[in-house]
Formats: structure tokens, sequence, C-alpha cells
């Protein structure tokens, strides 16, 4: 991908739609600061996610979301639908366990 920009406000849902291939995931993975942008910018909350410390970067990890558009490679079909999200709610102490 070349020459994206795109602000996402506070409390709204945003999708990214494109051809199989297209760069979705790559830009996906380069927002939550998992893939190195080539250049310009990430801001979560008005911090620089590249100028962000290891420690600061898992601190805001767990408000933010990527989901696939696959939801069987996403989700372990073992589990049930409330036991996958609350995995994850358990591992970012955002609940106790039941």
């Amino acid at each position: 991908m070349d020459g994206i920009s795109f602000n996402i406000r506070p409390g709204t849902i945003f999708g990214l739609v494109g051809e199989s291939g297209s760069g979705k995931t790559t830009v996906g993975r380069t927002l939550l600061g998992l893939y190195e942008k080539s250049a310009g910018s990430v801001k979560f909350h008005g911090q620089e996610l590249a100028d962000l410390t290891a420690p600061a970067l898992r601190a805001i990890r767990p408000r933010m979301q990527l989901v696939f558009q696959d939801p069987y490679s996403s989700l372990n079909p073992r589990l049930r639908i409330g036991d996958a999200i609350g995995e994850a709610m358990l591992q970012h102490k955002l609940c106790a366990p039941q």
C-alpha cells in the first residue's frame, strides 16, 4: 500500500475492505504497532506508537482490536464464543476468573 491516510475517532467503528492481497492485514498490523511503518505516523490517543516503550505499548494494546474476516482462523473452534472472548479479557486482566 502507498499513500494511505485516515483518522479514526474514539467510539467509531472502522472497516477496511479491499481485494484479497491488497494489504488490509498489513495495514491493520501496522496500526497496532506489530509491523514497522516505512513512513508517516501511527498515533493512538495522541501517542505515536513508534515512540512508546515496550511496557507502554503493552499497556495500551488491550484497548486496540483487529478483527480478521475469517472467523474460523481467528477463533478456536473448541471454545465457545464467550470463552474465547473471556480468554483475552482474562489475559489483559479486564475481568476476574469465574
